[in-house]
């Protein structure tokens, strides 16, 4: 059986990525339901990436979008929300737009961490708190105690989750090079890079489910 990695670049704080993440993941499983999927195992991997590096540590979500995104208008700002709640209800997603964005350089620190240390299972589920707890609950996208409650949604223990996110050198050099190596590739998230034998497909911006099955489906027949 061929082994493929599957790259997903991401920011935890963009609707896109979240959206694609969910696609993805419906994508994934049903792939792995088919006869195809005797010839190709795919492991999820994430690459960080931030929509903006010099972001402060904390900024009310409704305010920045309405300053930064929409030049101040409120109806605007509504049609926005509409169009995003319309995107993210058939994927069973309840957004909200209230609570704090922040920098996410340190919810990228302990992303990869334990990326590398747990391995990719737990690194998806790390992934999937986070974004739930951002998109779903309002919290903070990097707070010590977000990020130690996503942690202990993904099975670390509390313990080992609170020293990494309490020493904030941890991993913080690694992921900085990885930010930097990251952001020479990419200008957008989220990114969607499937490995095949024969060649790799890249894939930008939030596809369609069958879009991305398609693609699966693509590099499992090239790697027979």
């Amino acid at each position: 059986m061929y082994e493929s990695q599957v790259t997903f670049t991401l920011d935890t704080i963009c609707p896109w990525t979240y959206m694609a993440k969910k696609r993805l993941d419906q994508a994934l499983a049903k792939f792995r339901s088919s006869p195809m999927a005797s010839s190709v195992s795919y492991t999820l991997h994430f690459a960080p990436y931030q929509l903006n590096p010099n972001f402060p540590p904390e900024a009310d979500r409704l305010q920045w979008y309405l300053d930064n995104k929409h030049f101040g208008d409120a109806t605007t700002q509504q049609v926005f929300q509409a169009h995003m709640t319309n995107i993210a209800e058939p994927l069973g997603v309840a957004l909200r737009f209230d609570g704090y964005m922040g920098n996410t350089l340190h919810a990228h620190r302990v992303v990869q961490y334990f990326q590398s240390s747990k391995g990719p299972e737990t690194a998806n589920k790390l992934i999937d708190a986070l974004y739930e707890r951002y998109f779903e609950r309002g919290e903070h996208p990097s707070r010590d105690e977000v990020l130690i409650g996503a942690c202990v949604e993904a099975g670390i223990s509390e313990e080992e989750a609170s020293k990494v996110v309490g020493d904030k050198e941890i991993g913080l050099a690694e992921v900085k090079a990885k930010l930097r190596e990251v952001s020479r590739d990419v200008d957008a998230v989220p990114v969607v890079m499937v490995e095949g034998k024969r060649r790799d497909i890249t894939l930008t911006g939030a596809k369609e489910v069958e879009e991305y099955v398609k693609t699966l489906e693509k590099i499992a027949n090239e790697s027979t």
